[in-house]
């Protein structure tokens, strides 16, 4: 009697761990996430180490929310917790400068090809960021702009919102509309 307890536990357990691993592809399939290796999290009680990237020549740095190794390169991933992303599979545009950001530091700090980058909104709503030959030059546009804002005596708003002006880093200089 207990070598059958034995046999028919090990036979469920052979059984449970194949439907479990078919569920974790079917969802990782149809969630829009690459196959592949995670190997960076910046995400709370994560077994995976992240650290900040650092590009002295760019002038910039930062942390990924993930990073997975496919066999295509290595693909950034940033979790958004907006329910409303843009229509149409759309990427916010700061969104998608803060994933151009990462696809360039994983490119020069760890020295691999990166395909594409990701931002995924709540709701699991995927979108995909390319790194293309326009898309990099308005990343590097945009750091030339940030830089000058930043040596500059004032900042320019390009908004109306006070809780944004607020929380941005060149708060303390005195807002100019325009």
């Amino acid at each position: 009697m207990g070598e059958v307890t034995v046999l028919l536990m090990g036979i469920t357990a052979i059984v449970l761990s194949f439907v479990l691993i078919r569920l974790s592809a079917r969802v990782r399939r149809t969630s829009g996430l690459p196959p592949g290796e995670v190997f960076y999290q910046d995400l709370l009680e994560q077994p995976y180490a992240a650290r900040d990237l650092r590009s002295l020549r760019l002038g910039i740095s930062g942390e990924p929310d993930c990073l997975i190794r496919t066999s295509d390169g290595i693909v950034p991933i940033e979790l958004k917790h907006s329910n409303r992303p843009p229509a149409r599979g759309g990427v916010f545009p700061n969104h998608m400068i803060q994933n151009l950001a990462y696809c360039v530091l994983v490119e020069e700090q760890l020295e691999a090809k990166v395909p594409y980058g990701l931002v995924i909104y709540g709701g699991q709503r995927v979108r995909r960021v390319e790194l293309t030959e326009p898309n990099r030059e308005w990343l590097m546009r945009t750091i030339d702009e940030v830089k000058a804002a930043r040596l500059a005596k004032t900042a320019k708003r390009n908004h109306h919102q006070l809780g944004r002006f607020v929380g941005c880093g060149l708060g303390h200089f005195r807002p100019v509309l325009i």
